[in-house]
């Protein structure tokens, strides 16, 4: 009984034994890597004799950022469990971390598979990209700089020598998939105080700066930052303590300098401007203004190097309206329509035609400059009654007529919709009683 407990027991260490090798067998490999000048090697001995054919559809490449995986590599068969990967950067981006998967490659054993992973840090030199010397700059913006290779994030700082100081962070990519990720081989140089404006600084990168895998800055690398100068506003409209200013007023600026983007401030909206060439810009207003109310605009322009003008503070005052004054509000909504005012009071209501596209009215406030009994289109041999002047290329009219001065059925039919033509078209009746009430001079705001 005992030689019996003594066999199983024997047997059952054994097979211990066994299961544990296997084990091993299955999950431990020798590796090592070595990295060349322009190329890794991989060497891995599985212990095991492989299954060669096919062998590449096992291995994967991971680099630090996925959406980046730029490597090229081959496999040669040393012995018959032991191969060789010789693997190379082909991005622009050189001297990145790598991550070389083999999952549950086969064996020649029957069912028995093996799974690496190998790390490998590639060695590149370390030179800046971008900026190139003199370039231009904002005094408070940040900018960014550009390493041929991912750099240690928390060094950078240590090795920089410049007369201004900055917040530096690397850059965060946004993937296709919405993921985010470091970039390391671009980096945010944010000034901690304003530059001064016009001055050149010297940044210089000393030699001994680590990359990310450990290569050092063989040499200083030195560039040179020029900071532009504030633009500045020549005019603007409404100029400073402008009084009887309309209540849709179109504000305009003028820039001695080109610029990229223009706002204003007022009545705690801004507002970005609309450019009609590199000095000059218009803004519209959310809504009307308050009649005799003084309000303060703030303009500022900014130039391509993100540098941004001195604030220009206009105050003016609106215009009044007396309790008979008669004036006209055009709403361009999907609803097109004509308001007529007494004052503050609406008095009627006009639904007109507009033009879109390029027949569009410009938005703004007008004033009545003229009146005639019939209105002429030569270009479509058309005409129309009441002709209410408020432009050189705009103006109130009754129903298009044609040459013979009958009404077109469609433009009757279809008040309220949007036309090829540049006029605001009424009725008859409401194009006539504008025509016989309005005066000279009268306020007319076109807004959305």
């Amino acid at each position: 009984m005992n030689r019996y407990r003594q066999k199983l027991t024997i047997l059952s260490f054994t097979i211990v034994v066994i299961l544990v090798l296997l084990w091993l067998i299955k999950g431990f490999n020798l590796s090592w890597v070595e990295v060349k000048k322009d190329y890794a090697e991989i060497t891995i001995n599985f212990l095991l004799p492989m299954e060669q054919a096919g062998f590449e559809q096992y291995i994967k490449w991971l680099g630090e950022v996925p959406y980046e995986n730029n490597v090229d590599y081959s496999v040669t068969w040393i012995k018959p469990e032991v191969v060789s990967i010789k693997v190379k950067e082909t991005s622009l981006i050189k001297g990145k971390k790598v991550k070389m998967l083999i999952e549950n490659a086969p064996t020649k054993w029957q069912g028995i598979c093996k799974s690496e992973e190998v790390h490998i840090a590639f060695k590149a030199p370390i030179h800046i990209l971008s900026p190139q010397n003199d370039f231009l700059i904002s005094s408070s913006n940040s900018f960014e700089v550009q390493f041929s290779t991912p750099m240690n994030a928390t060094q950078i700082n240590k090795f920089l020598q410049c007369d201004a100081t900055f917040y530096i962070k690397p850059y965060i990519v946004t993937a296709t998939n919405g993921k985010q990720y470091t970039d390391l081989t671009r980096f945010v140089f944010t000034p901690k105080s304003p530059l001064e404006n016009g001055k050149r600084y010297v940044l210089s990168f000393k030699a001994g700066m680590p990359s990310h895998t450990g290569t050092l800055l063989d040499e200083d690398q030195v560039f040179v930052l020029q900071v532009d100068q504030k633009p500045s506003i020549t005019k603007t409209y409404p100029a400073k303590q402008d009084k009887w200013i309309g209540l849709y007023p179109r504000l305009t600026l003028e820039s001695k300098d080109a610029i990229v983007k223009a706002t204003v401030m007022i009545a705690n909206d801004k507002i970005n401007g609309i450019l009609t060439d590199a000095h000059h810009a218009y803004f519209l207003l959310q809504d009307r203004l308050k009649p005799e109310t003084t309000y303060e605009a703030i303009f500022q322009t900014q130039v391509a190097s993100g540098e941004i003008s001195e604030p220009e503070t206009v105050q003016f005052t609106t215009t009044t309206l007396k309790q008979n004054r008669l004036w006209l509000e055009v709403v361009c909504s999907q609803n097109t329509v004509v308001y007529c005012y007494q004052g503050e009071k609406k008095i009627k209501t006009m639904v007109c035609s507009l033009g879109e596209g390029k027949y569009a009215p410009p938005l703004g406030t007008y004033y009545l400059q003229g009146k005639a009994d019939v209105y002429e289109d030569a270009v479509h041999k058309e005409g129309a009654n009441f002709w209410i002047k408020i432009s050189d290329e705009y103006g109130f009219q009754g129903y298009i007529r044609d040459a013979y001065w009958n009404i077109l059925t469609s433009a009757s039919k279809s008040l309220g919709a949007r036309t090829k033509r540049r006029n605001i078209i009424l009725s008859d009746e409401d194009a006539k009683w504008l025509y016989e009430n309005l005066p000279d001079n009268t306020m007319i705001i076109i807004r959305n």
